[in-house]
């Protein structure tokens, strides 16, 4: 068996690459020559690596869950920070993508609002996505009720969902461009729901 040519291109930094493109853009909107120029590849080695359009933009999916989810769900492992605390940062991470410059919003969100309802494979890596950040967010309430740092008569299953909603609010707010101090209000309103 012959073995094919080494890959001469960093697989990191192109999914990164077409990550941002789609994010910007979203799925429809972008092309197959707008994909190589972004990723500084050839078609002949974009499909030999990713196979088409759809193949690449689920990789692009996955390639966010490893990378900004994983930046949020380590907020809730900050061992120096209460428990509280760990969720606000989490919330507050949400709160710097809506007051990004580039009114990109999320990419999760962006990717349900458009190709969730018409695509099964889609809408489940999204889900799955989403349920990772809610029941992590949900068992740090747990924690936070058990230790009494969080009100006995909270509902960390609740609040987890309420949270949630309000990320992906937040999420969408970043692409309004309201000014910052608005931003700012929507996110302490959010976070008195755990008071």
């Amino acid at each position: 068996m012959v073995a094919g040519r080494p890959r001469s291109f960093d697989e990191l930094d192109v999914l990164e690459r077409a990550m941002e493109i789609f994010w910007q853009r979203g799925y429809e909107a972008v092309g197959m020559a707008d994909l190589c120029q972004a990723m500084g590849l050839s078609r002949q080695s974009l499909y030999g690596a990713f196979g088409n359009k759809r193949g690449l933009f689920i990789r692009c999916v996955e390639h966010y869950r490893t990378t900004r989810l994983s930046q949020a769900l380590a907020l809730l492992e900050r061992e120096e920070a209460s428990l509280l605390d760990r969720v606000r940062s989490v919330v507050g991470f949400f709160e710097t993508l809506a007051l990004d410059t580039r009114c990109r919003g999320c990419f999760v969100a962006n990717t349900l609002v458009e190709m969730g309802p018409h695509d099964p494979e889609i809408e489940r890596l999204l889900a799955e996505t989403i349920e990772l950040l809610r029941g992590s967010i949900e068992t740090t309430l747990r924690e936070a009720r058990a230790s009494g740092e969080l009100a006995p008569g909270k509902d960390p299953v609740r609040l987890s969902y309420a949270l949630m909603n309000a990320i992906f609010g937040l999420a969408v707010t970043g692409k309004l461009q309201l000014p910052d101090a608005a931003v700012h209000e929507i996110y302490a309103g959010t976070l008195s729901i755990l008071d």
